[in-house]
């Protein structure tokens, strides 16, 4: 039989426990510092000593159970306890002589407590209790723009992290400029520019489970007050998810909807795509096949606001005002829209449309590769060439990277 200690009286102690293998495992008592613990007797009558307590005694491991295990394996080398004896609870290392299946059993343990802690968090919003943002869906946009010419400004994730000076997606680093444009566009009133921003409050129920929760998991803490704090009550917004109809959704009707509808936007128009260089949008599938005519001008696939202000003098010079412009460069792609719109162009952010389309004509019910492109949120750029090649560089205006 296997002789321990445990250092550790504090909350996880107890998942520690639980996680030995007691058919072949004696537990001689818990190790704490605190006075307050010592000299008590509990989980299932452990004695709890202090540390310096074990010095001479016989046994064959010390299992820290706290998570800040550095702090006491540093402890443990000044009290002389041989490193070997000591086993760290929260190390990726398995101690198959100890835990029983402890790297399964301690994954699922977590990833279900974060779940069940971000729907408790989530469920205010969802129910109604809490007061939520008044966001019009994709349909009721989509619709507009086909009646009005409007353009369009898309708020997702990546785009409030950038307002809020952190770090989201891959493809562009925190700019402060940027994030300061990108406030600009959010709190912009101009009725030829529809503001989109993400359903991540309400409607869950449309979405798959998995899907549901990794929205609830970024929702929680601080995040869902602070986009809420740059939100007005009393304005309609649209869905950011227009332009993501397929994946996230348990129902595929959502998509056979959207995906009309935006292809009757460009109906015999001339397009011009602003794209990164690897997007390829539109290429290997009809999403653009009643265009009129296309073009594209070709931007960095990574930290395309470094090259912003060229990109926009390109398109002032070279585009007429009777295209319709579309545009994927992630949260470059929001203030881009605004200015086009405001020197009377007809500008569309469409982010990650052509993936979802490709996913959509695929049946895929996962995120995965589409050969020839990239795909931003698997981080992976696709830069062999594709069947139709030429025809595609036969649509290139200009590239700017």
């Amino acid at each position: 039989m296997v002789q321990v200690y445990i250092w550790g009286a504090g909350h996880y102690a107890r998942q520690v426990i639980d996680e030995i293998d007691c058919t072949r495992v004696n537990i001689l008592g818990i190790l704490d510092r605190d006075k307050d613990k010592q000299d008590r007797t509990v989980f299932s009558s452990l004695p709890i000593i202090s540390p310096i307590e074990i010095l001479g005694k016989n046994y064959d491991y010390l299992i820290i159970s706290v998570k800040n295990y550095k702090a006491i394996e540093q402890e443990c080398e000044k009290l002389g306890i041989e490193k070997e004896k000591v086993i760290a609870y929260w190390k990726e290392e398995t101690y198959n002589c100890v835990f029983k299946k402890r790297p399964e059993r301690i994954e699922t343990l977590l990833k279900e407590k974060r779940v069940i802690q971000c729907r408790l968090d989530s469920a205010p919003y969802e129910w109604g209790i809490k007061e939520v943002p008044r966001i019009l869906e994709g349909t009721k946009l989509l619709e507009k723009i086909v009646e009005d010419h409007s353009s369009l400004c898309r708020f997702g994730d990546g785009e409030f992290e950038m307002i809020r000076g952190k770090e989201r997606p891959w493809f562009q680093k925190p700019n402060y400029m940027l994030s300061r444009r990108l406030e600009e566009v959010l709190f912009s009133e101009d009725d030829g520019i529809n503001i989109a921003i993400a359903q991540n409050f309400v409607g869950f129920e449309q979405y798959k489970e998995d899907a549901a929760d990794s929205i609830r998991e970024y929702m929680f803490g601080d995040t869902r007050s602070e986009i809420l704090r740059l939100l007005d009550k009393q304005r309609y917004y649209y869905d950011t998810y227009v332009t993501r109809p397929y994946i996230i959704y348990k129902d595929k009707k959502n998509a056979d909807e959207i995906f009309p509808l935006f292809k009757k936007i460009w109906n015999h128009r001339d397009v011009v795509i602003v794209e990164g260089e690897y997007s390829r949008i539109g290429v290997g599938n009809d999403l653009m096949k009643n265009v009129h005519s296309l073009s594209r001008i070709l931007c960095p696939s990574k930290n395309a606001w470094d090259k912003y202000h060229e990109i926009l003098h390109t398109i002032l010079c070279k585009v007429s005002k009777q295209s319709l412009i579309c545009i994927s460069l992630g949260p470059s792609a929001t203030v881009l829209a605004y200015d086009l719109a405001k020197e009377g162009y007809q500008a569309l952010d469409i982010g990650q449309l052509d993936n979802e389309y490709e996913w959509y004509l695929r049946g895929a019910k996962k995120r995965e590769e589409i050969p020839g492109k990239m795909v931003a949120e698997l981080a992976i750029e696709q830069r062999f060439e594709m069947d139709n090649e030429i025809m595609y560089r036969n649509q290139i205006l200009t590239k700017i990277v």
